[in-house]
């Protein structure tokens, strides 16, 4: 629990950073790539406390939620390294958008956001004009403590940069011109929280600023059995429809590689000392060898100085069976 506690504060301090760099920035990228880091503080707030809460209920009312069977696998399951890169979206682009010239000038800014549990990545914001056929994001994004049942949710917000970009002078001010254009009850409760002066809840994660407004445009989910060393295909599940500022014409999948890498290939599972049964002339005889499980092979070697100083191992065993 506190260390949980301790990366919701790390973000709500980010998010203040982050709010006093928008009150002094004046280039339209610049207020673009803030508010994409506010989301992105924002949604990982949002997950940690979500976590920390299901850390504080009883015990005993989730030993019911959970079968004995998904208690076992939680106990034996190996965790792993999984990897999104090359991400590609396609556009589909009317004949007559190509030849608009005054359609043609608009621009859009779209990300993705990356979730697994409590784990919140995203990726650089990518401009996209009438002149652009594919969406494409070269981020390498990796998950370390993915298990076997594991769910990424790939999420594609989109924002319309053609609307005028502006911020306030102090985040309270930005804050109060917000405030005249929302519902009376939203406003009144803004103004509560201006009052208190809490920097946690000045900006909350359904507040936006004018002209940097991202939304949600499409998202899927991809799972084990999508993991493969190859690029594939998978469907997108749209958001908006074309009367929406941000909306974009896909084609309704996305290509990108996904691959998942067990960390008992790459960590040592288990060390220690054994005893291996050799034959001389007619007469068994035993050597001890110190041991490391690693990758699917026992390394052998004759002391735990050897691996220390780099040297190669007295015999190298395949576990395949």
């Amino acid at each position: 629990e506190c260390n949980i506690q301790e990366k919701i504060n790390f973000e709500i301090r980010m998010r203040e950073g982050i709010c006093k760099l928008l009150t002094v920035s004046t280039q339209k990228d610049q207020l673009l790539r803030g508010v994409k880091n506010l989301m992105v503080c924002n949604a990982r707030i949002l997950a940690y406390r979500a976590e920390l809460q299901e850390q504080k209920e009883p015990r005993s009312c989730r030993a019911e939620e959970r079968s004995s069977e998904n208690r076992t696998k939680e106990w034996v399951a190996c965790k792993a390294k999984v990897a999104i890169s090359d991400i590609r979206i396609p556009l589909m682009w009317k004949g007559s958008d190509h030849f608009s010239n005054k359609e043609r000038s608009q621009r859009y800014a779209v990300f993705c956001l990356l979730r697994m549990g409590t784990e919140v990545l995203d990726t650089e914001v990518a401009l996209v004009d009438k002149a652009i056929t594919d969406i494409c994001f070269e981020n390498v994004t990796i998950f370390d403590e993915a298990s076997p049942d594991f769910q990424v949710k790939v999420e594609v917000y989109s924002c319309c940069t053609e609307d005028p970009l502006y911020v306030t002078n102090t985040p309270k001010k930005l804050a109060k011109k917000l405030k005249t254009s929302l519902s009376k009850a939203t406003g009144k409760k803004l103004k509560a929280e201006l009052k208190e002066d809490s920097t946690e809840s000045l900006l909350p994660p359904d507040l936006v600023i004018p002209g940097a407004k991202y939304s949600l445009l499409a998202y899927t989910t991809l799972g084990l059995e999508s993991a493969e060393d190859n690029f594939r295909t998978h469907n997108l599940t749209i958001a908006g429809n074309e009367e929406s500022s941000f909306w974009l014409p896909l084609y309704g999948n996305m290509c990108c590689r996904l691959v998942a890498q067990p960390s008992c290939m790459t960590r040592d599972v288990m060390a220690g000392f054994l005893n291996q049964q050799q034959m001389v002339g007619s007469l068994p005889s035993w050597r001890r060898l110190y041991c490391v499980l690693r990758g699917g092979k026992l390394f052998c070697y004759y002391s735990p100085e050897e691996i220390e100083a780099k040297l190669e191992p007295a015999m190298t065993i395949s576990i395949n069976k």
